[in-house]
Order: C-alpha cells, then sequence, then structure tokens
C-alpha cells in the first residue's frame, strides 16, 4: 500500500541518495580524502563508542551534536567495515541520505500542495543535481542534513500560509529545533520565522478568518494572543533545545557557554582572521563587510529574484508575505553580517548557501498560489532562476577565488588538509605496529585522523578521557607512555598539548625523548617518567 502510494517519491529518493553515495564513496575511498570538517564529526560519534574512555560526552560540546549522533548508528558497523571511520564513509551514509530525503521532500511537498506531478519533479531535480547542492549531498558534512531540515522548516511554514493548520506549523517547528542540533544557524532562522508569524497574523490572518467565516474583523489585542499562541507552537521546540544544550554545556564542561567561548570554539578559531589583511580591512569598515556579504549572497539569489518577478506579475509583490519571505532569505546574510562584526567569521562561500534551499522550499507554495497561464508563467520563471543558479554555482566551484574551500577538495589543488590527510593515514599503521600496547597522549581535536586509521584506537589518551587534563599537567607522573604532538602552523595553538607545552614540537622537553618526526607534521616523544629522570 505503502509502495503503492508513494513509489515515485521512494523512487526519487533512492536515485538520488544512490548517486550521491557512489560519487562519496569515490571520494572518501578511492581519491583518499575527507573533508576536515566531516571527518572530525564522524570521530566525535567514534570516541564515544570505540575510544580509551567511551561516554556519551565524548561526542563533544562545542559542533551541534545531532550529525555526530546519526553517525554514531552507522559506526556500529565499525568493526566489520573500518573505512566507515578511517575514510569517513559513516558521514557520506547520512549527508547522502539526506539529500535523497531532500529531494523526496519537495517532490511530495509539491504533490501536496496540488502541483502537477512532472512540476514537482522538476523542481526537485533542479535543486538536488545544482552542482554545489550535489556536491554538499556527498562530501559528509553537516550541510545536507541542515538543507533537510530548513527544507522542512520552510516548506510546512508555507502550507501553514496557505491553510492554516496548526499540524504543519508543528511540524516546522520540531524540524526547526532539530535544525538547530545541525548547525547554529537555525536560531536567526527562527528569529526571522517568529517576525514572519508576527507580520501574518496581525496583517493578513486575522482578517481571512474574519472574511473566511463572516465575523468581525479581530481586534489588535486578539491578534497578538493569536501572535502569541503560534509562537508557542512554531518556537518552543527550538528554545527548550537551546536551553537543553546550554544545560548540557554546563553539567558536563563546568562552562554553560562552552560551545562559544571554548578554546575549539569558532570564536578561538577566528582569532587567526586578524592576521588576513582582507578580513582586517573589512572589520575595520562595515560597507566593506556589507559589500562582501552582498556579493557572496548574490550568487544564490535567481530564484528569489524569479519569485519577486512572478508576484510582481501577479500583482502580490506588495504584500505582507512577502516581506515574510525576504525575512526569512535575509536571515543568512543577517548572520554572517553580525558574525563578521564580531570577527568570529571566515565568511566561506557555503555559509550563504543556505538562501538558495530557503527560497527553494517556498517555490511549490508560491506555485501553488498561481492559476491557469499564470502558473505556467511562474514554472518557467522560477525554473530559469533554479537554472541560472545553476550555472553560476558550476562557475564558482571552478574558481578558487570565488569557492575556495570546495574548489581544493575537488581538485586537491593547494590542499594543505588533504596532504595532511595522507600523512596522517601513515602514522596510524605505524603506531599500531611499534607501539600497539603503550598509552600515547594526543589532543584529539587535531589528532583525529590518526585515531580514526588506527586498528587499535584505545591505545590514545585523548581529550575526552576522564585523566587527560589530570595527566597532561603533570606528563613525567602519569601512566602516559608517548606523547604525540603537532606543528603548530600559524597563529595561537588550538590543541591543548601545544598550549601546555608550547616549546614542546620545536625543542623537545627535561621529561621527554623525541623517537620519531613524522614529515615535519608530527612528532613523537617518550615521557621520562621521575622514577626514570631519578
Amino acid at each position: 500500500m505503502i509502495l503503492k502510494k508513494h513509489g515515485k517519491t521512494l523512487l526519487l529518493f533512492a536515485c538520488i541518495a544512490a548517486l550521491e553515495l557512489a560519487v562519496g564513496i569515490y571520494f572518501a575511498w578511492y581519491l583518499g580524502y575527507m573533508h576536515t570538517d566531516a571527518l572530525s564529526r564522524v570521530a566525535n560519534a567514534f570516541y564515544v563508542l570505540y575510544s580509551r574512555d567511551p561516554h556519551l560526552g565524548a561526542i563533544g560540546f562545542v559542533w551541534n551534536p545531532l550529525p555526530s549522533l546519526m553517525e554514531l548508528v552507522v559506526l556500529l558497523f565499525y568493526p566489520l567495515f573500518p573505512v566507515l571511520a578511517s575514510h569517513g564513509l559513516a558521514a557520506v551514509m547520512v549527508s547522502s541520505l539526506f539529500a535523497g530525503a531532500s529531494a523526496a521532500l519537495l517532490y511530495g511537498t509539491g504533490k501536496q500542495l496540488g502541483l502537477h506531478g512532472g512540476i514537482s519533479l522538476l523542481i526537485a531535480l533542479l535543486f538536488s543535481l545544482n552542482p554545489f547542492m550535489f556536491l554538499f549531498g556527498f562530501n559528509g558534512l553537516s550541510d545536507s542534513p541542515y538543507i533537510f531540515f530548513i527544507l522542512l522548516t520552510v516548506s510546512r511554514f508555507c502550507m501553514w500560509l496557505k491553510d492554516r493548520k496548526a499540524a504543519h506549523l508543528i511540524v516546522s517547528g520540531f524540524a526547526l529545533a532539530l535544525a538547530f542540533w545541525v548547525r547554529y544557524e537555525a536560531v536567526p532562522l527562527g528569529v526571522a520565522m517568529a517576525l514572519g508569524v508576527l507580520l501574518t497574523v496581525l496583517f493578513l490572518h486575522g482578517r481571512r478568518i474574519a472574511k473566511d467565516t463572516n465575523t468581525k474583523e479581530l481586534s489588535i489585542s486578539e491578534r497578538l494572543y493569536k501572535v502569541e499562541a503560534t509562537w508557542l507552537l512554531l518556537l518552543l521546540p527550538i528554545i527548550f533545545s537551546g536551553l537543553l544544550w546550554i544545560f548540557f554545556n554546563w553539567i558536563i564542561m563546568g562552562d554553560p557557554l562552552y560551545f562559544l567561548r571554548s578554546e575549539y570554539s569558532n570564536a578561538t578559531q577566528s582569532a587567526a582572521l586578524l592576521e588576513d589583511q582582507r578580513f582586517a580591512a573589512m572589520f575595520a569598515h562595515p560597507a566593506l563587510m556589507l559589500q562582501f556579504i552582498g556579493q557572496r549572497t548574490s550568487w544564490y539569489a535567481a530564484p528569489l529574484i524569479a519569485i519577486l518577478l512572478v508576484r510582481l506579475l501577479d500583482k502580490r509583490l506588495f504584500s505582507w508575505s512577502t516581506l515574510t519571505l525576504l525575512a526569512i532569505f535575509l536571515s543568512v546574510p543577517g548572520l554572517q553580517f553580525l558574525l563578521m562584526l564580531k570577527q568570529s567569521s571566515f565568511g566561506w562561500f557555503r555559509y550563504f548557501m543556505y538562501v538558495f534551499p530557503i527560497t527553494v522550499a517556498w517555490v511549490p507554495y508560491e506555485l501553488s498560489l498561481m492559476k491557469g497561464k499564470m502558473r505556467g508563467v511562474g514554472v518557467s520563471m522560477v525554473t530559469a532562476g533554479m537554472l541560472i543558479t545553476a550555472g553560476l554555482l558550476s562557475y564558482a566551484l571552478s574558481n578558487p577565488a570565488i569557492a575556495a574551500d570546495e574548489h581544493s577538495y575537488l581538485t586537491h589543488s593547494g590542499n594543505e588538509s588533504y596532504d595532511r590527510q595522507l600523512i596522517e593515514r601513515k602514522i596510524a599503521p605505524w603506531l599500531d605496529e611499534h607501539y600497539s600496547s603503550s598509552l600515547i597522549l594526543t589532543d584529539s581535536y587535531a589528532a583525529y585522523p590518526i585515531i580514526l586509521s588506527s586498528r587499535i584506537p584505545k591505545k590514545f589518551m585523548i581529550t575526552s578521557d576522564y585523566d587527560f587534563g589530570k595527566s597532561l599537567t603533570d606528563l613525567p607522573a602519569s601512566k602516559v607512555d608517548y606523547v604525540l604532538v603537532t606543528r603548530v602552523v600559524k597563529g595561537v595553538p588550538l590543541d591543548q598539548v601545544n598550549r601546555s607545552y608550547p616549546d614542546l614540537f620545536e625543542k623537545g622537553a627535561p621529561w621527554a625523548s623525541l623517537v620519531r618526526d613524522f614529515s615535519g607534521q608530527w612528532r613523537l616523544y617518550k615521557v621520562e617518567h621521575d622514577t626514570e629522570l631519578r
């Protein structure tokens, strides 16, 4: 029965997911490179199950934990398939499944809103096969699940705009909360949607209820009550999620804002931006920031322009619902502007791409409002907008001056992370062979590719182990046999080993003797314990 009713949707899901998975395996396993952020998410899940001190808290309290929690399920099969961890295929599987789910969601939403199956399929394929969206379906990053939850959040919100059924709003609220558990960008999206609710209920909702039921128009106070009730339905899940995350950070890490201000946080890592002359100039002149943000956002804006033109032709441009769409769209560049004002955003090209799924999620609703020939015009204009976006983003991927991170991932051109991973995957088997029963202390913030590639991960004492901090404070008195330390390239070291012993890599220490240097990137030191020193 389910197959008969949803067969086309399931087939679309399976085709997109399988295609993404095949390409992802080719990049991660055959070519041997995994995006560092994706691999670190796999590592967070890996520590929960296979570290020397396994516990759920090992998943980390900087990045939102849902991607790693989902990868944890895949990693249950790690003993049978080690490449799930060593080459990050657990992340590829998760991102591929969500890419397929996004295509199926768009198709199903179009059908629910009364669009022809061909139109719904066209929207889904133009989105999923967009080169940029397709890339994030197979590279294992958290963007793919986040994009799915954005699509679900906005599409259900749009369905509520059309039929005002609370069920759609409830689904939208829970999808927004799940988006938060994937990426922090869900917070400004929630703020923008709250503004959309305010505009809708104050200026549209109350009047439409009165018109539909032939009753007196709702008063301002009655509308404000409805705004309050609607906010509760939509925003309570994400607010609860945010408070829960703060609570977890407080009781486990001792700091409710650990995810914001720890040594591993984005704010700390962004300190290097001040050494970049381009960013230093922008930080000094907000107008340059706005120009930079506007340029980056414009690469994804063609579908929005198409919708606005359609609304202009359909005489619906100057409406409160247009402001709602713009508020949700601008939540993405708005966040980047605020972060850059605080000098804590690298302004990566991909940070701005979320405006694209937000707009595409609005498209089925927009087309459903049009009838007859006008709908055909709308389909043509939206299709043109999405094709233009595909062309623009294809060019961006080929140009390192625009999409530097994505270009280096696809080509390995000038990719230092790829070169490091090749070295680190050779370090792990060497340590397994020569020091299988030794205890090696290292900061998993930097050493995660080595740990994931090791067949004996329990020999590492890592950051999430309960005795890591005490051991690091006094290594000669600890039970640690060796310390594995990485070279600090520039700026302030982020790993705790280099923070505690800033001269260890270059000069060693009285209690440490150099055992081996790995291509100038890593060094292994033997710890001379107090009894040995005496």
